[in-house]
């Protein structure tokens, strides 16, 4: 069946590095830092986005837990806008990235999220997005890479 003019296709945005280019370790059931991070803008205002995540484990891959990601929207009232995620404020969820447990520990491997609603308060939104190591029981190493490609549906041309 070919695509017709009009018929419902995926447009997308540009893939974006949203990470520092250095960033650190992060322990189990931690957060990444907002050192690591840099703000992204949804120029586009696209409704949704798929995520890439790049990371090893330093010492030992481990055989349970996940990798969370959350996104803290910025002024999202004037120049409010909700705590960095924690422990005890989680902030928006917008999935978990799967982890291959054969890998080997200190190996890159790439994981994805391949549908995140993205939430916009705002025209041309801005995000602070973080990772949580969540009960792995083991270290992210530095030199994680972590990168947006917002999207939308729109009419075949």
């Amino acid at each position: 069946m070919a695509i017709e003019t009009n018929d419902s296709i995926e447009k997308f945005g540009s893939q974006t590095s949203i990470d520092d280019g250095s960033t650190g370790t992060i322990a189990n059931n931690a957060f990444s830092v907002l050192a690591d991070i840099n703000i992204f803008t949804n120029s586009d205002d696209a409704p949704y986005a798929r995520f890439v995540l790049k990371l090893q484990f330093d010492a030992t891959m481990p055989t349970v837990g996940t990798i969370a990601l959350f996104a803290r929207p910025l002024n999202i009232d004037g120049a409010n806008e909700p705590p960095v995620p924690n422990a005890s404020f989680l902030s928006i969820f917008l999935g978990s990235f799967p982890i291959d447990f054969s890998q080997a520990a200190d190996t890159d491997f790439y994981t994805t999220i391949s549908k995140a609603a993205l939430p916009n308060f705002i025209s041309s939104q801005t995000y602070e997005f973080y990772i949580q190591n969540v009960s792995t029981v083991q270290v992210i190493g530095v030199n994680w890479t972590l990168k947006i490609t917002p999207y939308t549906y729109g009419p075949a041309a």
